[in-house]
């Protein structure tokens, strides 16, 4: 690896050199044939401070570090990271389940005393909290784990399996980046334990944050999940537009009715739930907390999944706070924060 790294050159879209490094007398010199005809662009004025030399070259001395760094530094976390979804998970327990008792799901009843056991397990509600009785609607509001443990027993495992399948759990994302599918290893032969951490966004199920926003957009879309993409358009100098992506489906897997009935109980937890901080009396905000242990030392991150609408104009978010502990203490105002950007 070189000592120094020389900075390359900067190419028009025909091929034209506007900006280079040339070599005199072992002093390196930035060159710019151009001159200031394209001063602000490359950053002419200021000598690389400013421009494309600012956006695109910086002091990559320290490469060693960043490319080694146990922080992963490099990685793209939202399209490459895979952490526990957490409590995010049970909008899709809480679907299955819902599909599976459609005549009775309203009748669901669980009573929490803060921890349950199941198999060989002993799970505890976040900090040990005793939620009494719940129903469904209550249970996702609270984000009641025994709750959802105690669902999961009436719940067929292949059935769950295939509908993280169709909410693209093990398969890649189409976006033109770099990306991890996200994985869900629950199968018909899994046992009592793995079902039971699965339900509740634990066990070896890992998500990234991206895949979790096609979620909530499959969702706010009723039923739909986009084709996502980065740029919608690109504009020449005068306004007009000389590129646009046009927006595909990828896939329908719920049904409109579905979600619907997803969107008022996940309202439900903005409004009176584990969610309040991202509640806004400006627009209609509905979404899920997710705090998702991820060593034996029970650390969390912190998660929210949500959806904020108003006028015609919608936003999902996806935050995920490495180490944050409380999705609704953390990562909630954070949500809040960029529904506020978008929409006020």
């Amino acid at each position: 690896m070189a000592e120094k790294v020389v900075r390359g050159k900067i190419i028009s879209s025909d091929g034209k050199v506007l900006a280079q490094t040339l070599t005199e007398n072992g002093s390196e010199i930035r060159d710019y044939p151009y001159g200031r005809m394209f001063a602000h662009v490359v950053g002419y004025n200021d000598k690389g401070k400013s421009g494309l030399e600012s956006v695109c070259n910086f002091d990559l001395e320290n490469w060693t570090e960043l490319n080694t760094s146990k922080n992963s530094l490099l990685l793209n976390r939202a399209t490459q990271g895979l952490y526990p979804p957490g409590s995010t998970f049970k909008v899709v327990t809480a679907l299955e389940y819902m599909r599976e008792h459609k005549n009775t799901y309203k009748n669901f009843k669980y009573h929490c005393t803060g921890y349950t056991t199941v198999g060989t397990l002993k799970i505890h509600c976040y900090g040990g909290e005793a939620h009494g009785t719940v129903n469904l609607e209550q249970a996702i509001e609270k984000s009641c784990n025994c709750a959802f443990v105690h669902m999961s027993e009436e719940i067929n495992k292949g059935k769950l399996a295939s509908l993280a399948g169709d909410l693209m759990y093990n398969s890649k994302v189409p976006i033109n980046l770099l990306a991890n599918s996200s994985r869900f290893v629950l199968d018909k032969k899994s046992g009592t334990n793995e079902m039971a951490h699965t339900s509740i966004g634990q066990g070896q199920t890992l998500i990234t944050p991206l895949e979790n926003a096609m979620v909530m957009s499959a969702i706010a879309n009723d039923g739909v999940v986009m084709q996502p993409y980065l740029v919608e358009n690109v504009k020449n100098i005068d306004g007009g537009v000389i590129k646009e992506t046009k927006a595909s489906k990828l896939s329908e897997p719920l049904e409109a009715s579905e979600c619907e009935t997803l969107k008022k109980m996940l309202r439900k937890v903005v409004t009176k739930g584990t969610g309040t901080r991202a509640y806004s009396s400006h627009y209609n905000v509905y979404g899920k907390t997710g705090s998702a242990e991820y060593n034996s030392a029970k650390d969390s991150h912190a998660w929210f999944i949500g959806c904020a609408e108003r006028g015609g104009k919608k936003i999902v978010v996806s935050v995920l706070v490495e180490g944050g502990d409380s999705g609704g203490r953390v990562a909630a105002p954070i949500a809040d924060k960029v529904f506020h950007a978008f929409l006020d």
